[in-house]
């Protein structure tokens, strides 16, 4: 039985070993300080364009990201999930699938592809393969936001408060990533557009 009520899609939080907010005792309680923590990270790389030092878009960049954005609230933040879960790749295929995605996001970026599509591919992939205990969703989001400011664009603005409870936008992200899955990226890139703020 998961320690917090676990939402669909969602990989349940089974160890509260890592907490560090010890009054922490519903879900909601560890939303809102999660919400503070990503708060933060936010402040920092969207607040204006970031460097190329700043994001570097590396492996140990990667888990910094997700260190900064739930660092204040869990112990494991940072840190390559090492047990099986109902998402994602095997443990031991982490770090290798997180340095091909790598891989394929500089492929991406040298050949020219669309840049929406980029970070539709890079969401995706980095949903797909799972590589923290909890706050995948939230991280890929995040990291795709950075590379999109970082390239002038608007940062998608999700619902983060309707994505992270039972809602028909949930299910339909849910289904979007579901559909990249078996190669089908429309839906999410449908997604992304409409979440688009409009600048004009």
């Amino acid at each position: 039985m998961a320690a917090f009520e676990t939402l669909p899609g969602e990989t349940p939080i089974d160890d509260i070993s890592g907490l560090k907010v010890r009054s922490i005792t519903t879900r909601a309680a560890l939303n809102k300080v999660e919400a503070e923590n990503i708060r933060k990270a936010i402040v920092k790389y969207l607040s204006r364009k970031p460097s190329r030092r700043a994001a570097r878009f590396d492996l140990a960049w990667l888990l910094q990201l997700h260190r900064e954005m739930f660092g204040d609230v869990w112990t494991w933040a940072g840190s390559l999930r090492v047990s099986v879960t109902n998402l994602g790749v095997a443990p031991e295929k982490i770090e290798v699938q997180l340095k091909n995605l790598l891989d394929d996001f500089a492929y991406w970026v040298e050949h020219g592809i669309d840049l929406m599509q980029q970070a539709v591919m890079l969401h995706h992939r980095a949903v797909q393969v799972h590589p923290f205990p909890n706050g995948n969703g939230r991280w890929a989001r995040l990291l795709t936001n950075i590379w999109l400011k970082m390239n002038n664009k608007p940062p998608i603005e999700w619902p983060e408060a309707t994505i992270g409870t039972v809602s028909v936008i949930r299910n339909e992200y849910i289904d979007a990533i579901k559909a990249a899955d078996a190669g089908d990226y429309d839906p999410m890139l449908r997604l992304h557009k409409r979440f688009t703020p409009d600048r004009t």
